[in-house]
Parts: structure tokens; sequence; C-alpha cells
């Protein structure tokens, strides 16, 4: 196999630095753009059509970024021409797996690659998931509420609308609808601590099941909530201790239930690893000799004492590989000042290692936002790892946000410097936009239907909105706003294109954005 690497001036050095790191033939020729991404179709065959050993190569790559379709090169020039990646650090990736990966005339070969990556991670997924007969019959499976739960199956996620009981019921379905958005298995609603809600209990189950065909589950360990839970349709119940077994055990005997080694009437929990771990077999063999056998068990993650939880959770599951674990990853999450993306990534790679069967997903806190998605993303991930015996890498499915896998910059070159006119220093203090006689604009995020939104006022009246603008992105905002020709002036039209690409950003991140503060 003999490629041939099409690039521009600026991009020939790394481009070849990067092909030499695959074992692939290749030969970089260097068209007279300046800037790859400028090339078209049409270009390149101009520049290829005379080169002397052109029908020596099987393959011509193109910039994944190139104007138009590469068919046409190759009825032109005889030879198959596909587009390479949209960036040159990706470049050994796609020359190893030439072969494998059936590249495209339209689509950057990064692109490709991933969407496939991803379509076989989650088809790996899939045929587990048809395979939930049979593996049922294992011991250490279960169903609960209709999903599958256990060691051979994924993580599932149950996503707990905390203190739901002091929420009206918009506020609940939004949030249910959210979760159940982001991915969740499980809806839970939060009772209040304290308080005895059986009314209020058992209309968060309806106020939930009317927005979301997920299983609902009840957080609480007041037994008239519980039973008020269950009769209105409550598929699992979190939780029962020594301390409430007696009461709740005559009207759960159908329903799963998460047991935890603490009675909470006399605030007790064991600490040292092995009394939580005996404790816990203790109350779960009496539920089972009250005729409760559905039976979940969280040994408890203490935030203060993560080592020993999980040593707790793997001596347990040692000694009970019947029963499937429930573990509460987001109380290390909600309480760690540290972004939640890596933690729910490392706590859910524990929780498979100990052959957990659901997380508990929260986020009551700002900075926990978006952790039922990464918990969904993790629990895949750590499963696919596992199933493949293999470190959660490279595996199609990924929870790189903030941070790139490879380097996609090209470097800049300094010298470059010594050819221009002039060399400017920009001050960091900039003089704020002048007004613009066609109005002004206030910028926020709709994160509801995860959106960002200008709100358009004309000069005269700035309490009553002309235009509400909305997209997903600031690029498709700032365009509709240019295409209205509602703004016209070059520092203010500057000036929103920052402010929409930081509420991007934001809404990106879940990040808080406020006009003219910055982000980070």
């Amino acid at each position: 196999m003999k490629v041939l690497l099409v690039t521009g001036q600026l991009a020939t050095e790394v481009v070849s630095t990067y092909a030499k790191q695959s074992p692939i033939e290749t030969e970089v020729v260097t068209l007279k753009t300046a800037v790859a991404a400028f090339l078209t179709p049409k270009a390149i065959i101009e520049s290829l059509k005379n080169k002397k050993n052109l029908t020596s190569f099987n393959l011509i790559l193109t910039p994944g970024l190139l104007r138009g379709d590469t068919a046409a090169i190759t009825h032109a020039l005889g030879i198959p021409a596909y587009k390479g990646p949209k960036y040159a650090a990706d470049l050994s990736v796609v020359l190893d797996l030439l072969g494998e990966v059936k590249l495209s005339t339209t689509t950057p070969a990064d692109e490709l690659l991933q969407q496939q990556l991803t379509a076989k991670a989650l088809a790996e997924i899939e045929k587990v998931e048809n395979q939930r007969t049979i593996l049922l019959k294992n011991p250490g499976n279960m169903l609960v509420g209709g999903v599958a739960v256990g060691k051979d199956f994924p993580l599932r996620v149950l996503a707990e609308i905390v203190d739901a009981a002091l929420m009206d019921k918009e506020t609940v379905q939004q949030i249910a609808r959210r979760f159940a958005l982001a991915g969740a298995d499980f809806i839970d609603v939060g009772m209040a601590a304290g308080e005895s809600q059986p009314q209020k209990a058992a209309q968060l189950i309806h106020w939930v099941r009317e927005v979301t065909n997920l299983p609902v589950s009840i957080d609480s360990l007041d037994p008239e909530e519980i039973n008020a839970a269950v009769k209105a349709g409550a598929q699992l119940v979190l939780s029962a201790d020594a301390g409430n077994l007696d009461a709740i055990a005559p009207f759960i005997k159908d329903i799963p239930l998460v047991v935890i080694p603490t009675n909470q009437n006399i605030g007790y929990i064991p600490k040292n690893v092995s009394e939580r771990v005996q404790f816990l077999e203790q109350i779960i063999t009496k539920a089972q000799s009250l005729g409760v056998n559905n039976i979940l068990a969280d040994l408890i993650l203490d935030p203060q004492e993560i080592l020993n939880s999980f040593l707790a959770f793997k001596e347990f599951a040692q000694k009970n590989p019947a029963v499937p674990l429930f573990v509460g990853i987001s109380n290390v999450t909600e309480l760690f000042d540290a972004d939640s993306v890596g933690l729910n990534a490392v706590l859910t790679r524990l929780s498979a290692e100990i052959s957990g069967g659901i997380l508990l997903a929260t986020e009551k806190s700002n900075k926990a936002k978006g952790t039922v998605a990464e918990e969904v993303i993790a629990a895949k991930m750590m499963f696919l790892a596992k199933k493949r015996n293999s470190i959660p890498k490279d595996l199609g499915i990924d929870l790189l946000i903030l941070k790139d896998k490879r380097a996609h910059e090209e470097p800049y070159n300094r010298n470059i410097e010594t050819l221009a006119k002039c060399v400017i220093i920009a001050p960091e203090k900039v003089e704020p936009a002048l007004l613009d006689h066609l109005g002004t604009f206030r910028i926020f995020i709709d994160h509801i239907d995860h959106l960002i939104v200008a709100i358009h006022y004309s000069m005269n009246n700035p309490n009553e909105p002309l235009n509400v603008i909305k997209g997903k992105t600031a690029q498709a905002v700032y365009a509709k706003i240019l295409e209205m020709g509602i703004v016209s002036k070059l520092d203010h039209s500057a000036y929103l294109g920052n402010e929409l690409t930081k509420a991007e950003i934001a809404l990106r991140t879940d990040k808080n954005y406020l006009q003219d503060t910055a982000i980070f």
C-alpha cells in the first residue's frame, strides 16, 4: 500500500512528521495553496495530473477540511481519492486502519473513524442486551422494573431528584425529563429526611410516571412513605436497614429493595470493613426470612473512607456473588471540589471492578451538573473495557470534554514574524463597544432546551424585546443575527461573536454564563 498525501504549504512539515509514525509507505505532495483547507478537488486535479509516478500510488488522501467531493479526483486521475483527517495528529491512526475502515469522499476520516468506532461499541453493548433472557439466569443478575441489572450487564444509572418532596410538580417533571434525556435507567424521587409525607411520596411517583416510561424508585427510610410510593407504582425502594425492615417487609415482597448496613433509628453504622459486611449480611438474611428476595446491597460509599468503602463492597461481593450491588458514587462527586467528569469516570471504573449493578447519580450541587450523562457514558465505557479485557481507552466512547486526546494544533512558526510588515501586541484592556443604533442584545442560556438565546432590544425601548434568536451554537445564532441585519457596527459584531462563543462553551461544559464576565 502506497499513499499520496496532499496538503498545503503551511502544513507540510507537520503532515510529514505524523505520516512517518505509521509503517504505511507515504509521499507528501505540497500544493501552492498556503492553507490546506482552502484546497479544492479542481486544484488538486490540476496539480497532480502531470505527476510522473502517480500510477504507483494506491490511494490519495486529501485534507479532511477540503471543500467538495473527492470523487471528482478519483474520476479525473483514476486513483481512489478520499478525505483524510481534519487534523494531522490523527493521520497515523487513519493510515494504520486503512483496509479496515471504509473511507469517504465527503466526510473527514477522523469523523468517520469515530462514528464507526462508536457504532461498533454500541453494537457490542446491544448484543449483550439482546441476550438478557439467558444472562438473567446467571447468579448476580436480576430484573428491576423491567431493566436487567447485574454483573453481566453495563452498570445502570439511577438518577435521583434530590429533595423532590420539597418541589412542585413542574420542577419535578422538568428534572425527570432532563434525566431521562441524559440516558438514566431509573428516576428516583428523594424524600425529605425527618418528615413523613406519604401523600407527597405517592404524588411524586405519579408525577414522574406522567412524563417518562422509566422505572421510578422512592428514596426514603420512612415506612409510611415507602408503602404509599409502592402503592402508587414505585418499582424500586431505597432503602431498608435494621431499623425499618420489619415495618416495610409486608408490602415490598415483590419489589426490588436496596438494603444498607445501618440502623438509622439509633444512628448506627459499622466503620470496620468486616463488621459492615457482616451486619449487612445479617439484615439481608432477616429480609429473606420475611419473604423479601429481590435484594440489592449498598455498603455505603463514604467520601471520607473511599478505599475502605470499596473494600467493603469487594468483600461482600466475593462472599455474596448472587446479590447485585448498588453503589452511591455521587456521595463522593457531590462533596469533592473537583470537576465531576474525571471523578465519575474513576468511580465508575471502581464500581465495575467490584461488579456493581446500579450507580447513584445526583446533581444537587452546581458543580455536579451533568453527572447523570457522565455516569451513563462512563458505565458504557467501563463495561466495554471489562468485556474486552482492556483499559478504558480507544473504546469508541469517551468522557473527554475539556481536554483533547491528541494535540491537534498546528505549531506556530515564530519566524513568520520576520516577514510581516508589523508585529502588534494587543492591549489586554479593551474599550467597550459603542452603542449600535440598531439595538442591543442580552445573551442567556436556556438550560431546559439546551440552547443559546440572544434577546434583541431597540435603543428607544430597552424593556420590550424586538426579537428572540435561539440556536444550539454561537455560529447559528450570530449567522441569523447577520442575516436579519440587526447589527451595524464592526465592534458590536465582534462583541456579539465573543459573548455567544462564551455562552456556547458554558453550555457545553455546564459552566455558569454571565454576560460580560469571564467563564474561567
